[in-house]
């Protein structure tokens, strides 16, 4: 007769985490939570910083545009300018553009060699800047805060619209500068002589 001797069923055993390792996870857990929150923080930051510029370009155009319809506007605008939920001071400044001709040798004006009317060759750069004043006092100045400066070449008498021009004739100021800027011509340099500079 045979004895049948039953073996115990293997149990396995679930061996759980030490506290070292608890202590480690939630540490790597708390690092990658940093990253993820400092990424995110810069993300919003970037696109906050991104949306004034954008929102200082648009200011910048239209102070632009208002300056090239009429230069005597400017003076109306206030120092501050509200726009997308954010407030932008601006600053204006111009300056003439000399064009030189390089065979005005050739061209004569009123009867004079080399003369050029001050149409052709004067023109105006107008440089508009405008940066978002989050009310501190750095940001009376531009540079602390976001900002854009929009540089363009301008004829300042160029024909814009009957709109324009109903302003410029209007204006007895602005039309005797018109009058001025069309009629007067520059004459070549003296030492140049009447045929231009010699090589």
């Amino acid at each position: 007769m045979h004895t049948v001797t039953q073996q115990p069923a293997f149990r396995a055993t679930r061996r759980g985490f030490s506290f070292l390792e608890a202590v480690l996870a939630a540490a790597l857990l708390a690092i990658i939570a940093s990253s993820i929150f400092t990424v995110l923080g810069y993300a919003m930051a970037s696109d906050r910083t991104d949306t004034a510029r954008l929102g200082a370009a648009e200011v910048a155009n239209r102070v632009l545009i208002s300056y090239i319809d009429d230069s005597t506007s400017i003076r109306k605008l206030p120092d501050t300018i509200d726009y997308g939920g954010n407030t932008f001071r601006w600053d204006l400044d111009d300056d003439y553009v000399r064009i030189e001709e390089p065979n005005r040798q050739n061209r004569v004006t009123s009867g004079k060699s080399g003369a050029v009317p001050t149409a052709l060759v004067r023109l105006k750069e107008v440089r508009v800047t405008v940066w978002q004043d989050d009310g501190t006092i750095e940001s009376r100045q531009p540079g602390a805060t976001p900002g854009v400066r929009l540089n363009r070449l301008i004829n300042p008498f160029g024909y814009r619209g009957a709109d324009s021009t109903e302003r410029i004739l209007e204006s007895p100021e602005r039309i005797t500068e018109l009058l001025k800027h069309i009629s007067e011509y520059e004459e070549p340099d003296p030492e140049d002589g009447p045929q231009g500079p010699n090589p």
